[in-house]
């Protein structure tokens, strides 16, 4: 009971929808359990993955190029078991330094060599969208940000804004990433990917899909006392129509909506790196991500529209005796 107490917004929402139903005597309909909308755990590796092609001679011809420890770390046994995001920091230490090492090559007439890197650069420039979408949103941090919790307590009262923050640093980095204007700092993405493990955008979707249920039981009340004649005889509002004309005022207007609003507050603290993220990497998105993308973005849209269509649900069945 203790834990039950804590549900802020299933209490609220079971709240108005009970009074309703009293109120009017219409049964409330059993709604299934909320949905879970999981992301999709997608291949973490591609066939187009670069190869390394220096050899230990063209190795140790990086004397004096900081490059060289980046392509020691690589082939060290971490470096070959490395994370997807570990290979994404390799890979953009990588261009971002070749460069400089290049142009030393070609100035002590090393040009086999800087042929190779070269080489090994245009690759990775062509996978970098490929490898930061992986290391991202195929990455594990990304599907914690999305899973579901059991319950929500007194969500959003407890929610932090901290992965909504890292959130935004995080799409600010990637677009620096695709537009190739990066700095050695943004390279340090661990620490973001590991903020972004709070189920920031899960709270999110368990908090919309309850709102949607709840508010379809209450319009199914109102619909069919509405249609019953509880509300309205006569061409005058009913005992029945006055008093839940109160508990709107009192219990949705003046009590959900105000839950309603401040989880839509932390939609729209998402929403804007979410989409400078995902906008990024579309073009390296498969199928099944930008599947789960749109049904995602729809259940989310119900925080909006949701109370939105049960003013209207109630102005229907209670303003038009």
């Amino acid at each position: 009971m203790a834990c039950a107490d804590q549900e802020l917004g299933a209490n609220k929402l079971d709240n108005y929808i009970a009074r309703l139903s009293n109120t009017a005597e219409i049964d409330i309909v059993e709604s299934a359990p909320v949905a879970r909308i999981l992301a999709p755990q997608l291949l973490e590796t591609s066939s187009s993955e670069p190869a390394d092609s220096l050899s230990l001679i063209d190795f140790l011809s990086l004397s004096g190029c900081e490059l060289q420890v980046n392509i020691a770390r690589r082939n060290t046994s971490m470096g070959r078991t490395a994370s997807p995001s570990q290979r994404l920091i390799l890979d953009l230490e990588f261009l971002r330094l070749a460069p400089a090492c290049i142009e030393l090559l070609d100035a002590e007439d090393d040009a086999d060599i800087a042929d190779v890197l070269r080489q090994q650069s245009d690759a990775r420039l062509a996978f970098l969208k490929q490898r930061i979408f992986t290391a991202i949103l195929d990455g594990p941090e990304w599907r914690d940000f999305w899973e579901q919790p059991a319950t929500l307590g007194r969500y959003p009262e407890t929610a932090s804004g901290d992965a909504a923050q890292s959130l935004w640093v995080l799409s600010q980095r990637v677009l620096r990433f695709s537009n190739r204007t990066w700095s050695a700092e943004d390279e340090d993405i661990e620490p973001l990917l590991a903020s972004i493990r709070a189920n920031a955008g899960g709270q999110l979707l368990t908090a919309a899909l309850l709102q949607a249920s709840a508010l379809d039981q209450a319009n199914h009340i109102l619909n069919t006392a509405h249609e019953q004649g509880r509300y309205c005889q006569n061409g005058k509002r009913t005992d029945v129509g006055t008093i839940s004309k109160t508990i709107v005022t009192k219990f949705f207007a003046a009590d959900i909506q105000a839950w309603s609003a401040q989880v839509s507050q932390r939609h729209y603290e998402i929403q804007t790196a979410l989409s400078a993220l995902e906008s990024a990497l579309t073009d390296v998105a498969p199928a099944a991500y930008r599947s789960w993308m749109e049904k995602r973005d729809a259940v989310l849209q119900q925080l909006y529209t949701g109370p939105r269509e049960h003013v209207h649900t109630v102005q229907r069945a209670l303003d038009n005796c």
